[in-house]
């Protein structure tokens, strides 16, 4: 199973706009993909980056580096912009990874992987603690519109703390009926 930190408030929304509303962060938090609500910014043409924070939910510390990831579903508003979104996790003021996706013209989930390594310095407190930064900036400084309609971060769920695995139980059930 798989836990989910969605952003749960706005920290600092710089130059981005919500689709209504004025709360940012309940445009991008859906559990299931809804494109119909979003957050915007459009770049200047100068090479101005533009930042949004945003605060994510709490999730229990899964115990384990494996399979962490963060995703953001976006798409630019001009075919041509030359668009880039830089994708950012922070534990407070601990940066855990960032890195940077080219934004296409149709809506794609972009993905950043945790190393286990870089999950390993998330501190168990973090998980309560976790940033999302997304700043949009244009290379070919030309100007367009980047548009979020999701953001999350996963992990595994939290060990069952000495719960008995499915197959220890399956394989004692066909002990016993073979007795």
């Amino acid at each position: 199973m798989v836990q989910y930190a969605r952003p749960d408030a706005d920290t600092s929304v710089g130059e981005w706009g919500a689709s209504s509303g004025t709360d940012r962060y309940a445009m991008i938090d859906e559990a299931v993909t809804s494109d119909s609500d979003y957050i915007s910014v459009t770049d200047d043409a100068g090479g101005t980056s533009f930042p949004i924070t945003l605060s994510l939910s709490s999730v229990t510390d899964p115990s384990s580096g494996a399979d962490h990831s963060v995703v953001v579903r976006a798409y630019m508003e001009m075919a041509d912009s030359g668009q880039n979104l830089n994708v950012h996790l922070k534990d407070g003021s601990t940066s855990i990874k960032n890195e940077d996706f080219t934004i296409q013209d149709s809506l794609t989930n972009h993905t950043m992987n945790l190393s286990t390594a870089q999950a390993n310095n998330i501190s168990g407190s973090g998980y309560g603690n976790l940033t999302l930064i997304l700043t949009s900036y244009d290379e070919s400084m030309t100007g367009g519109d980047t548009v979020v309609t999701q953001a999350y971060f996963a992990c595994p769920d939290a060990s069952g703390g000495g719960s008995t695995p499915i197959a220890a139980i399956a394989m004692n059930t066909y002990r016993q009926m073979r007795n």
